[in-house]
Order: C-alpha cells, then sequence, then structure tokens
C-alpha cells in the first residue's frame, strides 16, 4: 500500500486540471460538495492504515491467466484487485467530425480539458505521440495497456491512424491502486472525466454475484453525487464470451463498478465506418451485456473496441492494435472531452456529469434488433456529431438546462414543434447511492433509485412516455424489446417522438413519493423544436455593442445603424430575468444589479427587420 504525505494529498488536489482556468474550477468546485469528497478520502485512508502491515502480492494471476493487480484492502481486510479490460474508432463515433480539420467546422481537440487515468500501471510519457501530454501523479511500472489507453485518448497523430480522439486534452495519470483516495481528491479539486479500464473484484465463474448492486457500486454513486461534474467513464468489462453463466448466454454479466447509476460504462462493437441503420453495429464477442438485478439499462452506450490501433510501450516509437472495451471506453472519454471544449466554447462554463449523459445518450445511432434501448447495446452507437449538433443549436431548436427540482413541485416548460424533425426530450441526474446489497443476496430485483423524477410530454389531446425496459415475472426476458411508459428504475428518461404534429406541446418534470434532502438537481435537454425568437438572418456583431463585459451594475447596448425593438436575458436554463420593450433607441442602459453573479445571455431583437443577436454575458 502506498504511504500518502499530508503534502501528497495537497499536491494532488492542487495540481488538477491545471489546464482548466481558475475561474472553471472555482466553478466547479462551488457546486461540489468538497467536504465529503476529502472525508470519503480520509475515511478510505483510516482503514487501510488498519491492515498496512499485511504482506500481499501487488498482482497476481488468476485460473484464466489474466494478472490482477492490487487495489485496496475493504473493510475486512481482504484484498481487492482490479483486472483490466484489455484483450477507425474516431470515425464509428462521428469523432472524425467534429475534431480539427473534421467536415463540421468545429476544429475541437479537448484544448482546456484535463483527463484522469486510473489503470493498472503508468503510460509511456516519453512517446512521441504523447510527449508533453501526460502528467504521472501516481507512478507504477510503464504499460502497454495505460499507454494504449493514452493513445485513444489524446494521441497527437504524427502516425495518422494513431490520433487520439481528443489530440489536445491533457492526462494526469495514476494506478488502480488506492483509487477510493485519489478519485475524490481529484475531484475536489475540479476535475471532471476520469477513464477506468478495469473491473474490481470481477466474479468470474460465481456467476450469480453478477448484476448485484454492491459495495464498489454505491462508492461510484458516491463520488459522482457529491462531485455533479464527475464524469467517470468505464468499459463494460470482458466477461462476454468466457461461459460464465451455465447457460452460456451473455447477458447478466455486469458488476461491480460497472453497476453504479450515475457512471457512464461503454460496451464495445465492431468497426462502424459506413453506418446505415441498426444493423450495421455488430457487438464485440467478448463485451458484457446488462442489465442490473434490479432491471436497469446497462451498459449506457456502444463504441469500437475492435481492432484499436494506438501507441505501445516498448519504445517512442511502439504501436499496437489490441481489442476490448478498455479500447472502448477511452473512446467515449475523449469524446467527452471534445464536447465538454464545444460547451464551454459557446457557454463560458462546463456541463455537468447528468447533462452530458443526457446528451450523448438522447444522440445515440439505432443499434440492436428493435427501436430504443437495450441490454446489449445501451442505448446505442455514440454519435459524437450529433452530440456537437444539439449544442451548436443550444437556443434555436435546442434547448440544454441545469436545473433543481424541489420536494412536491413540478417543472413545466412550454415548447413549440413544427412537426419536420423528430422530437428528442430527455433528463438525467446524479442519483444518491442506495444501500449495497450482500453478495449472497441473488437477483434481488429492489430498485437503486432513491429519487425517482419522472418526465412527460403532452399536448391537447397526446401524452407521451419514455423509454423503459419491462421485466416478466421471471426476470429473463432479456431480448424483449423497450416499451414506453412510467420508468421508475433508471436515472435517465428519453421521450422520443420520430412522427409529431406541428403545435403547442408541455414538458412536464415531476416526482414520486419523498425526494432525499427535499430537493434533487436534474438535466433537461430538448432537441427538435421552435424557440420563441427566431430570425431570418443573425445580425452581425459589429452592428451593435455590448459593454461592459464583465459587468457588475449597468450593461450598455449600443446600435450603430438600427433601432433597438425588443432585449431579454436569460440564464442558462433558458429562464428570462429581464425583458422589455424599446421604442425607436438606438442606446440603451439596462440595470442588472438585482441578478445574481453568473453566465447569461443577452438577446436584442432589431426593431426594423426583426433579427436577432444573441451576446453571452457574465455578471460578477
Amino acid at each position: 500500500m502506498k504511504n500518502f504525505s499530508v503534502l501528497f494529498l495537497f499536491i494532488l488536489l492542487a495540481s488538477v486540471t491545471k489546464a482548466q482556468n481558475k475561474s472553471d474550477r472555482e466553478y466547479i468546485r462551488a457546486q461540489t460538495n468538497v467536504e465529503r469528497l476529502e472525508e470519503i478520502a480520509r475515511e478510505y485512508q483510516e482503514n487501510q492504515k488498519r491492515f498496512a502491515g499485511i504482506n500481499i502480492p501487488q498482482t497476481t494471476v488468476d485460473a484464466n491467466g489474466k494478472t490482477r493487480y492490487f487495489s485496496h484492502f475493504d473493510e475486512n481486510g481482504t484484498p481487492i484487485y482490479c483486472t483490466l479490460e484489455n484483450d477507425s474508432s474516431a470515425r464509428s463515433s462521428k469523432i472524425d467530425r467534429i475534431i480539427s480539420g473534421g467536415s463540421t467546422g468545429l476544429d475541437l481537440d479537448g484544448s482546456g480539458v484535463v483527463i484522469g487515468l486510473w489503470d493498472g500501471g503508468s503510460p509511456r510519457v516519453t512517446h512521441q505521440e504523447l510527449e508533453g501530454k501526460i502528467e504521472i501523479l501516481d507512478a507504477g511500472t510503464t504499460t502497454f495497456h495505460s499507454t494504449h489507453v493514452s493513445g485513444i485518448l489524446v494521441a497527437t497523430g504524427l502516425i495518422s491512424p494513431s490520433r487520439g480522439m481528443a489530440s489536445g486534452a491533457k492526462i494526469e495519470a495514476h494506478t488502480s491502486q488506492d483509487w477510493l483516495l485519489e478519485i475524490p481528491l481529484w475531484a475536489a479539486g475540479g476535475g471532471m472525466i476520469t477513464n477506468h479500464s478495469y473491473i474490481i473484484a470481477n466474479p468470474q465463474e460465481d456467476y450469480e454475484r453478477f448484476g448485484i448492486y454492491n459495495i464498489h457500486s454505491q462508492r461510484w454513486d458516491e463520488l459522482s453525487y457529491n462531485a455533479p461534474y464527475l464524469m467517470m467513464v468505464t468499459g463494460a468489462s470482458n466477461n462476454g464470451n468466457n461461459g460464465y453463466n451455465p447457460d452460456n448466454s451473455r447477458y447478466d454479466l455486469l458488476a461491480s463498478n460497472k453497476l453504479g447509476k450515475n457512471s457512464i460504462v461503454v460496451g464495445a462493437c465492431s468497426d462502424v465506418l459506413d453506418y446505415t441503420g441498426p444493423s450495421s453495429v455488430s457487438q464485440a464477442v467478448f463485451t458484457s451485456w446488462g442489465p442490473t438485478d434490479d432491471w436497469r439499462i446497462k451498459p449506457d452506450i456502444t463504441a469500437v473496441g475492435t481492432n484499436s490501433y494506438s501507441t505501445r510501450e516498448a519504445s517512442d516509437n511502439d504501436y499496437g492494435t489490441g481489442q476490448g472495451s478498455s479500447y472502448a471506453s477511452p473512446v467515449v472519454g475523449g469524446g467527452l472531452a471534445l464536447l465538454q471544449q464545444h460547451y464551454h466554447n459557446k457557454n463560458s462554463v462546463y456541463m455537468k456529469n447528468a447533462t452530458a449523459k443526457a446528451l450523448i445518450l438522447s444522440t445515440t445511432d439505432e443499434a440492436g434488433l428493435h427501436d430504443g434501448p437495450d441490454f446489449s447495446n445501451g442505448w446505442g452507437l455514440f454519435n459524437a456529431e450529433k452530440a456537437a449538433e444539439v449544442i451548436t443549436n443550444q437556443g434555436t431548436t435546442a434547448e440544454i438546462s441545469e436545473l433543481i427540482l424541489n420536494e412536491n413541485q413540478n417543472y413545466t416548460k412550454n415548447i413549440t414543434v413544427d412537426g419536420t424533425e423528430p422530437l428528442l426530450v430527455s433528463i438525467c441526474w446524479n442519483d444518491p447511492p442506495a444501500e449495497p446489497l450482500p453478495n449472497e443476496i441473488h437477483n434481488d430485483p429492489t430498485s437503486m433509485l432513491i429519487n425517482d423524477l419522472d418526465l412527460r410530454v403532452s399536448s391537447a389531446s397526446e401524452e407521451y412516455f419514455p423509454w423503459r425496459m419491462e421485466p416478466n415475472d421471471e426476470y429473463n426476458n432479456y431480448t424483449a424489446a423497450a416499451t414506453k411508459g412510467d420508468n421508475f428504475r433508471d436515472n435517465i428518461e428519453i421521450i422520443q417522438v420520430n412522427d409529431i404534429e406541428a403545435g403547442e406541446y408541455v414538458v412536464n418534470v415531476s416526482h414520486k413519493n419523498s425526494l432525499l434532502f427535499g430537493s434533487q438537481d436534474f438535466s433537461l435537454i430538448i432537441n427538435g423544436i421552435q424557440t420563441e425568437l427566431t430570425a431570418s438572418e443573425e445580425l452581425q456583431p459589429e452592428i451593435i455593442t455590448v459593454y461592459p463585459n464583465p459587468v457588475d451594475d449597468v450593461i450598455n447596448l449600443d446600435f450603430e445603424t438600427k433601432q433597438i425593438g425588443r432585449f431579454a436575458i436569460y440564464d442558462l436554463s433558458g429562464k428570462i430575468h429581464l425583458n422589455g420593450a424599446v421604442n425607436g433607441e438606438k442606446s440603451i442602459d439596462i440595470n442588472i444589479q438585482n441578478l445574481s453573479n453568473g453566465i447569461y445571455f443577452l438577446k436584442v431583437q432589431d426593431g426594423d427587420s426583426k433579427n436577432i443577436m444573441t451576446r453571452k454575458i457574465v455578471i460578477q
């Protein structure tokens, strides 16, 4: 076990997310339960001290010849081991279209984003593709696995096929040992995206332990619940073709850290170089399938995990090909870095985990035999281009809101659709951790959901419900099609209406029973709508001057050649705080002293042509 000093802990906390600027870190920390995260780290460290004198091997080899890496001692002093999940990705997930040089023109590379990497060893930091991009915060033996994963995340692309998903991002690397000490401190420092290409305490032949929400599932949920910007991305594991189930089924083979409610679990598929429909997505034979014992939809999403070409550890110009859900996970992790960069470019803040998760799960390419989610593909094939389009269209045909639902409250929002595009509405929330079930409790369908939010979309004559998976009496209808109705199991709900009549609709978010602590943060994403103010032409920036910005008391608007018609100031959730009509003025002052500090948008309508200009403003 590593001996951590107080100085080391301070350095770990302070070094996180150096690439993110100070205001970004402070913004994230202000919404993070730093006190609880630091308490989790202290509790873990005190427990490990109890068993400091026990000598155990740092690595072992299991009956299948797989290397296991020591993680930590549990409360009883039993050593817990992690097993690594190794055994055109960008093109398959449309990441190639949003990176620098891509067809969308977004030119994203993940700059400004730091990814926390926890793995069995350390990456080769001197590799020509990785040099200057990785800081080792927790040194271990240099391994091919962590070097390969690092390359998928951030490789420069000197050898073109090896280019990482987010070549401009940085990595802060740790070993998988003592993750429960390091991750909470990393998150408390403002960290966001983490990649974990390993499974904790793989049940292997003990097939009845698969699907159980256990202590490791709970710990992952507790971390993300207290750190709402923490996105813990992990592969679905490679138990699919090991014959662990008596009937050799690939279903019900997720375990441990793959069963958390708030993390993002990634299944692996083969290359999808030209997606033409669900049949284009072929699941890798090794990837594990869900569901959880309480019938939640896991894995969450699918990405390519075969024929993965990336960096290797033998030399500074070593490359290799591999397969495994280990290599599907960083495809999504790197893609999230690009989407965070895009969102930050547009809004000057980053997305919460629930926002990012709702975004990528509601914009997937359909996969599987039936419409909607399933237990092998999750919500479908990761499509970074579709997700980026929603961010681009925020405020026009899409809305992205981060909200709070209080006890006995309903949130409603009126929307307008023109009937030409599908309507997609999704909510997601970081649910509080549930009580873990003991390993001897098998196939218990008791729901692990603590706060049960409900999403509905309605008109005068119709009510639309979210997707859900419904079990039969034996809880073994794994291949059944998803239905639509009341989803009381998942902490993500997605309503999809492909053919919808033009008109006015109401989005409603409510909850069942009581909310733990009296409220629940949630994220809402709506795609395929018309905003209240639309225009045939966006006003050119030079036509209007907005100053000062940032502002603390009065903001000034000056038109050069036109007259102001209307203005509105609204927050990131879309709520309007100030608005008014102006009769023929070319210059006005708006008093914003009563507004809280934060990011807002100013929308100004030209009084002559009715065109619109939107500017981001910062109130401080």
